[in-house]
């Protein structure tokens, strides 16, 4: 489900009911392409093999139905179905820990369409939510989870940080990030209203690592979480969201403390 792209406020709008499964899916194919994408992966970086068997097996059949891009209101359509389509396997400070020739070789690119940044447009920034499993030894569970990419600041060739950059607090740029970082955090939270849940818990999404370039005249990541981060809880706070730290995964579902309110919860993934 591509839902309607945000605009703000006003335009918070309701999204339209999942069908429920897919029919004529062939499980077993996309259960081959995934195995294929996993064999992508330098390894130690690739997903579990038991989620490749999960989907070719048809089990996943009903929570994929319920997957949902969300995007901002204007952007290309081309772009964002670009940027959702293709991703980078793994990418940490520009290093790219998989194989491309085989990327290619299945998917017809090397490199992901974020990479089409220039140092004077940026490519859409979106987010994706999904119900999956979630498991721990011998235990399994569903958890609501929205990957959020955060703006990337851990390395000088890094699109973002060529397009921001030079930036000081207050200056034309540094205002444009805390606008990018609020429409970043308004995703979750319209991701939270809109799917009926009560509980958010946040990563500090474009923190830790990512910001280690993020530094100069009065910035911060810090400041940048507190300048874009509260004006959109205000926004939501009719809601009455309870909205906390989220801790280690996958500790965090299996916790009897947490397992009660794991079905109205939502867990916001840095997806990175």
């Amino acid at each position: 489900d591509w839902g309607s792209g945000l605009s703000g406020p006003p335009g918070r709008q309701a999204e339209q009911p999942d069908d429920g499964p897919a029919r004529d899916v062939d499980w077993k194919a996309q259960g081959d392409i995934a195995a294929g994408m996993r064999e992508v992966y330098q390894s130690g970086y690739e997903f579990p093999a038991w989620s490749v068997e999960m989907l070719r097996s048809g089990e996943l059949a009903e929570l994929a139905s319920r997957v949902t891009v969300y995007y901002k209101a204007g952007d290309p359509m081309d772009e964002v179905e670009a940027v959702a389509n293709q991703r980078e396997p793994v990418n940490i400070g520009m290093s790219r820990r998989y194989d491309q020739d085989r990327l290619m070789e299945l998917h017809g690119y090397r490199t992901g369409a974020y990479g089409r940044s220039t140092e004077t447009r940026l490519m859409p920034n979106i987010a994706i939510y999904c119900q999956t499993p979630i498991k721990q030894g011998d235990r399994i569970g569903n958890v609501h989870v929205i990957n959020v990419i955060g703006y990337a600041f851990d390395a000088k060739n890094q699109p973002d940080y060529q397009y921001f950059f030079p930036m000081e607090h207050g200056d034309t740029k540094w205002n444009e990030l805390v606008e990018c970082f609020r429409h970043m955090w308004r995703f979750i939270f319209v991701c939270a209203e809109r799917k009926g849940l009560k509980r958010i818990y946040l990563a500090d999404i474009g923190g830790g690592a990512f910001s280690a370039m993020l530094h100069g005249p009065g910035i911060s990541y810090g400041r940048l979480k507190e300048e874009s981060l509260g004006p959109v809880q205000a926004e939501f706070q009719s809601n009455n969201f309870v909205v906390q730290p989220l801790t280690r995964v996958p500790d965090f579902a299996f916790n009897p403390q947490h397992k009660e309110f794991l079905a109205e919860s939502l867990l916001v993934n840095a997806w990175d």
